[in-house]
């Protein structure tokens, strides 16, 4: 952390070396340094500096705020929280009102536990509880100040209510807009939201239609310049097998105006509907590059809820000449036949059944719920797959990720090497464990960055545990990464094996042994870093059930 100053002794005025001045330093060096600091600690301290600092820190330190409501008071080293004036959440809300910082925000989100009193009470007289009116009109009254906001999250357990949603609306700054519903049932109004003209980016969540949610129709349809969508449902209805969801109640608007969203990238998840809407009277097909479907459309994760996902074969695109990305977590034959019907992916990721689940998953995605038909096919299934990838998607592919329960053969999976040749990251399970099949599929794979052995009962056990008794001894790893010699793989970083071993792979170093015929032998080595490092990796990012 810089906390000095920049001195220097200075002798040319007759003053004695030992006395100093402050180096003028020039104002873009000053901001360089500035750019290399993300904390708001830091930032803070670099504020209370000097002038000049405090002038130049000053605009990074409000350009991202992020405030969060706990429902008990935090003690921090035996002290409570704001001690002596209020919580840190409305002294953060204070400080955007009543001083002149607003209009450097460009991110701002609140989030966290909002405590409502008397809640029972003012429901039964049809009154929102005075705390939330007042917390809606203090974030209105943020929001105005706000010139430049641009981005705008809402994830408390309370409401947004009408006055902020036009608060937002009057900003033709504001690109993306982030609402989370509640999950209380206690009657609140629910209102129309407008449209925000230059909206870019619109991500709802916990949608439950016996919680009072908000109307996003005319939302849709008047934000013309709406590219990415996510909608995220409780999963509330898919646990109770309740058909209360609706699209007509979303797109209605849309589709009496016959306005087709123009969107690049669509992100669905824990939808149950049993009236589903035809694809093409939603979305413009030429338009979409990324579908995200977790727990929603399609598949059959539950014999259950098969009577409503089936029906979504029959509505599904016949093409989207367009699309680049496909994300989902429920493998059909309806699927694989769509893959053969689409060409030149760059991503496919089949998240593994086996991924934690969050509080909004689901429970029905949990491996304690049985055996689901798509995994009593799978073999044939990856067969449906992988003859779609090689043959319309392989000469364009970077990122694959496929399922574990599909354990590839040398066969197949030499095959999808081969016809995959610009793969930057992949993942996959083996029907037989150990290093020398990637030793001769690796040299096909020229820009190769990262591997990853998904876990798999029966073989990934073994190549773990090779792997560890290697790391454990020098001249056994020597002897497993020993290299031909050239850098045909060089671009390799990362491997990953099963979910919690993941290894950093270094350069070409000469080995002291000679080969049979004294030729000179190289090893590449590698080391155990943690998981973490890697988790920014799409073949470990996207094999979440989140959206």
């Amino acid at each position: 952390m810089f906390t000095g100053e920049f001195i220097e002794p200075c002798s040319a005025n007759g003053r004695s070396e030992s006395d100093s001045r402050v180096v003028v330093l020039p104002l873009n060096l000053i901001a360089q340094i500035i750019s290399y600091l993300d904390e708001p600690g830091d930032l803070s301290r670099m504020c209370r500096t000097c002038r000049v600092l405090h002038y130049m820190t000053l605009p990074k330190l409000h350009e991202h705020v992020n405030l969060r409501s706990y429902a008990d008071i935090r003690y921090v080293d035996g002290s409570p929280e704001g001690c002596g004036a209020a919580s840190p959440f409305s002294m953060g809300l204070n400080g955007l009102v009543t001083r002149n910082v607003a209009p450097l925000v460009r991110s701002f989100r609140l989030w966290g536990e909002w405590k409502e009193h008397d809640v029972a009470e003012h429901a039964k007289v049809g009154r929102v509880p005075d705390g939330s009116m007042m917390l809606n009109v203090v974030v209105r009254a943020a929001i105005d100040r706000m010139t430049k906001l641009e981005s705008f999250c809402w994830e408390l357990n309370t409401k947004l209510l009408e006055t902020g949603y036009h608060g937002l609306a009057a900003r033709n700054t504001l690109q993306s807009l982030t609402i989370k519903f509640p999950s209380s049932r206690m009657p609140r109004p629910s209102c129309v939201i407008p449209p925000i003209p230059n909206l870019c980016s619109l991500k709802v969540t916990d949608i439950d239609p016996l919680c009072y949610p908000d109307d996003i129709s005319q939302l849709l349809l008047g934000s013309k310049k709406l590219k990415h969508l996510k909608m995220h449902w409780s999963p509330r209805m898919r646990d109770n097998l309740e058909p209360s969801v609706s699209l007509h109640s979303y797109f209605g608007a849309c589709m009496a105006a016959n306005y087709v969203l123009p969107v690049e990238s669509i992100a669905f998840q824990n939808l149950y509907s049993i009236n589903p809407v035809p694809f093409d009277l939603l979305f413009d097909g030429e338009r979409v590059r990324s579908m995200t479907a977790i727990n929603s459309i399609g598949g059959v994760t539950s014999l259950e809820t098969s009577f409503a996902d089936v029906r979504w074969e029959m509505t599904a695109p016949r093409a989207v000449p367009n699309l680049r990305s496909l994300r989902i977590d429920k493998m059909a034959k309806w699927h694989a036949e769509f893959l053969d019907r689409t060409s030149d992916f760059e991503q496919l990721f089949l998240i593994n059944p086996n991924r934690p689940t969050s509080p909004g998953t689901s429970s029905l995605l949990s491996p304690q719920s049985g055996n689901s038909p798509g995994e009593a096919f799978a073999p044939s299934l990856s067969r449906l797959y992988i003859d779609a990838i090689v043959k319309n998607h392989g000469a364009t592919l970077r990122h694959l990720l496929l399922s574990s329960h599909w354990a590839l053969t040398q066969e197949e999976l030499a095959r999808l090497v081969r016809s995959c040749p610009n793969l930057e990251q992949v993942g996959f399970s083996l029907e037989k464990s150990g290093l020398d099949l990637m030793h001769l599929l690796l040299p096909f794979l020229r820009k190769i960055h990262a591997i990853r052995v998904l876990e798999n009962p029966n073989t990934t056990s073994d190549l773990v545990r090779s792997v560890r008794d290697a790391l454990a001894h020098p001249e056994k790893l020597e002897e497993m990464c020993c290299d031909k010699g050239d850098e045909e793989y060089v671009s390799l970083k990362y491997i990953g094996l099963a979910d919690d071993l993941a290894l950093e792979v270094g350069g070409l170093v000469k080995h002291n042994k000679k080969g049979p015929d004294g030729e000179d032998r190289f090893w590449r080595p590698f080391k155990q870093v943690p998981v973490e490092q890697v988790r920014h990796l799409e073949i470990w990012a996207m094999d979440t059930l989140e959206i």
